[in-house]
């Protein structure tokens, strides 16, 4: 049974006291018995390790044809913007690998806050150019996307810190919360 946790903090993070149960204990347990994902599961998060990678590629190909980055663009925003989109492989590659799901959320918390860094970084610096990214499309759907411009995109990746914040937030707590379930049934845990 999941208990809420007594202070200190460091009570809180280590699982132990005993005071009422959490509202969310149900989820908690729903998620310390999908720990251990199945075959098809694991295939799921190396087909994505290809994704991301061929992401990384295709970026590498507009950056190379003037897409995207602005003049701003240095070899230190690289280093950043490709080590966060190639960082994704590695929550993936733990799943994969070890087929345990709340491993894997750890690295995917990682990633969020690198994400937030990152992307907090790019918000400020902006070396982008999107104003004229849709040219790479075909001649009949460029109308559709010419709309697409670097005040859309400042938008999104102000949305996308904001979920990112949201969401790391909600994995750190639910990161902690399994990693105890699954120690109080004695499975070893996950992380």
């Amino acid at each position: 049974m999941l208990h809420i946790l007594r202070d200190p903090i460091s009570e809180r993070m280590n699982g132990a006291g005993t005071v009422r149960e959490l509202p969310w204990t149900g989820h908690v347990g729903k998620e310390a018995d999908r720990d251990l994902m199945g075959v098809g599961e694991r295939v799921g998060n190396a087909v994505a390790i290809a994704f991301i990678v061929f992401f990384a590629f295709l970026l590498l190909y507009l950056q190379g044809r003037g897409y995207i980055f602005s003049a701003e663009f240095s070899d230190v925003d690289a280093v950043l913007l490709y080590g966060l989109v190639l960082f994704g492989i590695v929550p993936n590659l733990v799943r994969a690998v070890t087929g345990r799901r709340n491993l894997g959320r750890l690295f995917d918390i990682i990633d969020g806050l690198l994400f937030l860094v990152v992307g907090a970084y790019f918000l400020n610096k902006f070396p982008f150019h999107f104003d004229d990214l849709y040219t790479v499309l075909p001649d009949d759907v460029q109308g559709l996307f010419s709309w697409f411009d670097d005040a859309i995109f400042r938008l999104l990746l102000q949305i996308a810190l904001v979920i990112t914040a949201i969401s790391v937030v909600y994995q750190s707590i639910l990161y902690v919360l399994v990693r105890n379930e699954l120690r109080e049934r004695g499975s070893g845990g996950s992380g």
